[in-house]
């Protein structure tokens, strides 16, 4: 994959924000075709809210496991990202990075446990899971293992929907946002190490 060194830090955030919005858009538009409401089942509850949050430790342990394996295929994805994202992550403040997160995690919600699990339900939960989680798997496809990874979160945040007695999208979209924040965090750490001079 190329690096996207030609790009400015401002072009970089407009371009996620087209990407992620983009992928809102689709969300609500595919809804309205099928006639269902992506964001049905979102509402706001601190309770919910708290549930997210407690929900994203599991997925930062399954990161640190990723983050610090030796497998070639996990370092691969972990300099991959380094070096992609990196140069762009180091510029952004805080704010910036908590923006990026919120992107994802709340119009990747949408679109997957929102409007693809939620229109696959009406006939067969477990279907809804697995499709719901495989195309979240494919949209993230970089490397196999990156796929496979992806797939395997996917999975898990779809399992709090689907296990819920009464399913609210704000807590994937809570442990999905804090999830890729801590990811960006250790991305930018990840890459400012690596331009240490070496000792």
């Amino acid at each position: 994959m190329k690096k996207l060194e030609y790009l400015t830090l401002s072009q970089f955030l407009t371009g996620a924000t087209v990407f992620e919005g983009g992928l809102l858009l689709v969300a609500f538009l595919l809804g309205w075709l099928v006639d269902i409401s992506p964001t049905e089942q979102l509402a706001w509850s601190w309770e919910d809210f708290g549930l997210g949050v407690a929900a994203t430790v599991p997925m930062l342990l399954f990161l640190a496991a990723g983050w610090l394996s030796k497998l070639n295929g996990m370092q691969q994805i972990r300099e991959m990202v380094r070096d992609l994202l990196g140069p762009f992550l180091v510029r952004c403040r805080l704010i910036d990075m908590l923006f990026l997160s919120l992107l994802a995690g709340v119009c990747e919600e949408v679109l997957f446990r929102g409007l693809v699990y939620a229109f696959i339900d009406q006939w067969s939960n477990t279907l809804a899971v697995i499709v719901s989680s495989v195309i979240f798997a494919l949209a993230h496809a970089i490397t196999p293992f990156y796929t496979f990874f992806a797939g395997v979160m996917g999975l898990y945040l779809c399992a709090l929907i689907a296990m819920d007695q009464s399913p609210n999208l704000l807590i994937p979209m809570t442990a999905h946002t804090l999830y890729d924040f801590v990811g960006i965090l250790l991305i930018a750490h990840d890459y400012r190490k690596s331009q240490l001079p070496a000792q």
